[in-house]
């Protein structure tokens, strides 16, 4: 089989029974040609699916990188985890990234989906019932233990392209109330239980009026389950998610632009630029800059934020927030800058670049003690979700005030 360059983009839209054609993309030499429809285009609710990158325009327009793929068509495609589920499922590989993205068949985060037919896209994959969840569990162990013949019966309950970021073991359930939720599941060689300690940190995120996805603790065969709810699929429909990865994205990387394109005063400007709402999205995003200091979670690089598109209008508001974890084998340095003083992990970095989050110098401070004070009293957060007290005393370091050396115990 030939390999793929041209793909058509479609996108749910409110109102709409079946996906809208939105655009077409062809790709030729690694480079991308993105060209929005004219029926679309002529919509009264059409809208850019990448405000900064991709607007509007019946101009045909060039995509360099991503094998020529816009990035915001990634977002809907798999993350590490599904990547490594293709590996298993799929005898044939997918040759770029216009392939991987074909691979999810519409199961991706967000509204886009993306189909080698101009009429329509496949079917999106149906989600497994929650009530399957011991047995994915178990196909999700034999993926991890992918030495062994896997039954083609096991590989169906798998689908590669089911969630944002990351590379944790999961898979995407639906309740029986149709509420679909992202299972996220611990592995054999886990430092410490990684569902309880997420978990841990969005009661405590919670606490500090910080908007999180809604979250669930189980167990299944003696390990814990982390059901996350899926943020982008709603009574309504599919909600249109679009990374800070996708916004702030640049094929070439100067050392310069760690400490400015791939910063928290960056991405408190696109909320100035596309919020409409931009002081209170502002104001949380430093919350969760401030946050992710005080818990140790130095993976909140650029995927792990997102933006929502407003329902009623073409504007944008911050998703809730996903992916928070203690990293504490990863301490010191952020995945992106805090300002000008770089990536390192320190409340008063946080605290000199108050000002780009619309914050006074009170509002800064006083943000910065009322969540100190929660985190101060994570144990009482750790005994809710039963954390065992061997992963309380390897986490017990990475909670604290990142200051002048001192922490919280």
């Amino acid at each position: 089989m030939d390999e793929v360059k041209e793909g058509w983009v479609f996108v749910d839209m409110p109102g709409e029974a079946s996906p809208v054609l939105a655009a077409r993309l062809v790709i030729d030499g690694g480079v991308g040609r993105f060209v929005y429809g004219k029926t679309y285009l002529a919509r009264s609710d059409a809208f850019p699916l990448d405000p900064i990158n991709l607007p509007l325009s019946t101009s045909t327009q060039t995509i360099n990188g991503n094998d020529g793929v816009p990035a915001v068509l990634l977002d809907a495609g798999p993350d590490n985890w599904g990547k490594r589920l293709m590996r298993v499922l799929h005898s044939r590989q997918p040759a770029n990234k216009l392939e991987e993205l074909l691979a999810t068949r519409g199961t991706g985060v967000g509204a886009i989906r993306v189909s080698m037919s101009r009429s329509k896209p496949k079917p999106a994959q149906g989600f497994q019932p929650l009530s399957e969840l011991e047995n994915i569990g178990e196909s999700v162990q034999r993926v991890l233990d992918s030495n062994e013949v896997i039954p083609e019966e096991v590989l169906r309950q798998l689908e590669p392209g089911s969630s944002m970021g990351g590379a944790r073991p999961k898979s995407v359930v639906q309740d029986d109330d149709g509420v679909v939720w992202i299972a996220k599941f611990t592995r054999p060689d886990d430092l410490f239980d990684q569902s309880r300690a997420e978990q841990l940190c969005y009661l405590m995120m919670r606490e500090c009026g910080i908007e999180t996805a809604e979250t669930r603790l189980t167990r299944i065969a003696g390990r814990s389950v982390l059901l996350v709810k899926r943020f982008d699929i709603t009574v309504k429909g599919r909600r249109h998610f679009i990374s800070a990865h996708a916004l702030k994205y640049q094929p070439r990387v100067r050392q310069a632009d760690f400490n400015l394109v791939y910063s928290y005063p960056a991405l408190a400007d696109l909320i100035w630029k596309l919020s409409d709402v931009p002081e209170a999205g502002n104001a949380e995003l430093f919350s969760r800059m401030v946050f992710n200091v005080l818990v140790g979670n130095t993976d909140d690089h650029l995927r792990n934020h997102g933006f929502l598109k407003n329902l009623n209008n073409h504007q944008y508001r911050l998703s809730p927030a996903y992916d928070v974890v203690p990293q504490p084998t990863n301490q010191g340095q952020q995945a992106i800058a805090l300002g000008a003083f770089g990536r390192g992990s320190s409340v008063e970095s946080c605290r000199q670049c108050g000002r780009y989050f619309g914050l006074d110098e009170h509002a800064t401070n006083s943000t910065i003690e009322r969540l100190q004070q929660v985190v101060a009293g994570w144990e009482r957060f750790a005994e809710a979700v039963e954390l065992s007290d061997v992963d309380r005393r390897i986490l017990r370091p990475v909670f604290g005030v990142k200051k002048t050396g001192r922490q919280v115990t």
